[in-house]
């Protein structure tokens, strides 16, 4: 049996759960919607919403894309202490700041739209984005202050709104651009057309998520006000001390959020400059990039929302564990967060190496100009997936432990390296897209290198290899192999990609779990943290792969 301090200690992972179940529904959500999205707006209409969706988050991370976690930061270390009135300047002065800072963004954002990408197609698209940033700055805010209780309920639920709302905009609005002009319109305007519509629904999900934590904060308003009445033993902040800790602390959040995620916006921006002056036409240039941003990208990022979601949930706890003087809790908590989060990249990586060429092919059908490009990029790019989630983890775990800059660092020189790769691929070797993947899985490599480094030397963090790694990755290459015989076999007698992925995923999540228990890889506290964990507990034990 778990002891109750156990559970405690793994409270944030129960947290960290939550918040990962609703990262991997809403990437769920969102890979489909972007199935009959594709098929309206095509892979030339995904590359400009991806150029100006680039564009856009780069301005959404310097303004406001670290409010949520600093925020939480920030509250959960004066939690800690019962600091409630500090608590509640906190919040005051974030919910001001997100206000001025979104506003001034959303004007940047529209007036210079046509210099910040490089396909004339995608000015407009960008300039519908623009006005979400302002809500966006203030639905972070909202999300840091629920995250800095130690709850990740609110954040979770509006998430999924916010991906609900976003997908039926998209696909209605998409639609109703798109399809009386089919017979009309220039062809090249109506990939333009799709993505602005692909845009509203971006911007209709922002005001759905606002709108969720609003009204759940009204109802947790006469607590937060009762607290925050009763006064603190410890000194009261002032809004200018406070002030300067947001900036403080956002600063190199956004520094190394920028540098961490620049780098699709580079490549948008690179790969239409080059790939143009060696001689390729607009609508190949966007059928490639768009096969390569609306369906590589987007498959290698769902499991990579796990690592952010528990890096979301991490921070606060580290955070409080810090403020306490609590170092071993910090280690702790570093360590299990790393290694769940492990047990889930490294067969992701696997499965979307196996199995991800006939997935592909079963939700999107096959690209008329590029058919094979989307899967060969998922059987030699699916790294990714490990790489960037090892690398996410670690990078939080700096950010908690008031490490700011070294992220900062890090991602600079990893972003030198990616540039610099991807332009001698792109310009000299004549890569393309594959150039773009190549660079991508090498900058989150770097990352995960230095981060390392820098737990190791600074905190005397040291990794569990046996249980992180290699137990993983033994373990997800026999769930390979199993994948792999189950869809060609199936696929050999039936001809239907359908029925051999379904047999393969399944023979794949069964025999990994099965796996990961016959060589004792997860302890039963560790799955009783979990959301439900018990229930897994108590059906692993029936089956006798736990005593």
């Amino acid at each position: 049996m778990t002891k109750k301090g156990d559970n405690q200690s793994y409270g944030f992972l129960l947290q960290g759960g939550i918040l990962a179940f609703a990262g991997i529904l809403v990437r769920f959500i969102g890979m489909l919607y972007r199935i009959p999205l594709t098929h309206i707006i095509g892979d030339r209409g995904n590359s400009l919403y991806d150029s100006a969706y680039s564009a856009y988050s780069i301005i959404l991370i310097i303004s406001s894309y670290s409010l949520p976690v600093a925020v939480s930061k920030l509250i959960a270390a004066k939690n800690s202490k019962k600091e409630y009135v500090n608590v509640n300047r906190i919040f005051k002065v974030a919910l001001l700041y997100a206000v001025v800072i979104g506003l001034l963004a959303t004007i940047i954002c529209y007036a210079f739209a046509p210099w910040l990408v490089k396909a004339d197609g995608a000015v407009p698209v960008l300039r519908v984005l623009a006005p979400v940033i302002f809500f966006s700055a203030i639905l972070g805010t909202f999300r840091g202050l629920f995250q800095g209780q130690g709850s990740m309920i609110p954040t979770s639920l509006s998430q999924i709104f916010e991906q609900l709302f976003n997908a039926f905009v998209s696909i209605a609005a998409a639609y109703i651009l798109v399809r009386p002009f089919v017979l009309n319109d220039p062809d090249d305007l109506l990939p333009s057309r799709g993505a602005m519509g692909s845009t509203l629904g971006t911007g209709a999900g922002v005001l759905a998520g606002l709108a969720f934590v609003v009204f759940i904060y009204f109802f947790y308003r006469p607590t937060f006000i009762k607290r925050t009445k009763k006064g603190q033993k410890a000194s009261v902040d002032s809004y200018s001390t406070i002030l300067k800790a947001i900036i403080l602390t956002v600063t190199p959040m956004v520094l190394s959020a920028t540098l961490y995620n620049v780098s699709p916006f580079i490549d948008n921006y690179m790969i239409y400059a080059v790939m143009e002056k060696l001689g390729y036409a607009q609508p190949d240039i966007q059928s490639m990039h768009g096969i390569y941003t609306g369906k590589y990208l987007l498959m290698v990022n769902i499991p990579v929302a796990i690592a952010n979601a528990l890096s979301s949930a991490m921070i606060p706890s580290i955070a409080a564990a810090k403020a306490q003087g609590d170092g071993n809790g910090i280690l702790s908590k570093a360590q299990l967060t790393i290694k769940v989060t492990m047990w889930i990249a490294v067969p992701c990586t696997v499965g979307l190496a196996v199995l991800g060429a006939p997935f592909i092919q079963i939700i999107f059908g096959t690209s008329p100009a590029y058919p094979k490009l989307a899967g060969q990029l998922l059987m030699f790019g699916s790294s990714f997936v490990l790489f960037f989630a090892f690398s996410t983890v670690t990078n939080a775990i700096l950010q908690a432990t008031d490490y700011l800059n070294l992220p900062v660092i890090h991602s600079c020189i990893a972003l030198v390296i990616h540039t610099i790769l991807a332009y001698v691929l792109l310009k000299v070797f004549d890569w393309n897209v594959w150039g773009l993947m190549v660079s991508t899985v090498v900058f989150a490599l770097v990352l995960c290198i230095l981060n390392y480094s820098s737990l190791k030397s600074k905190l005397g963090f040291r990794l569990e290899w046996k249980k992180t790694f290699l137990k993983p990755i033994i373990s997800s290459a026999i769930m390979g192999i199993m994948c792999w015989g189950g869809y060609y076999v199936v696929h050999y007698f039936t001809k239907s990609n359908l029925a051999g992925f379904i047999v393969g995923f399944i023979l794949g999540v069964i025999t990994y779990f099965v796996a990961m228990f016959l060589f004792d890889g997860i302890k039963e506290e560790e799955l009783n943290s979990l959301p439900k964990g018990y229930l897994i507990v108590r059906m692993l034990k029936k089956l006798h792969l736990l005593e």
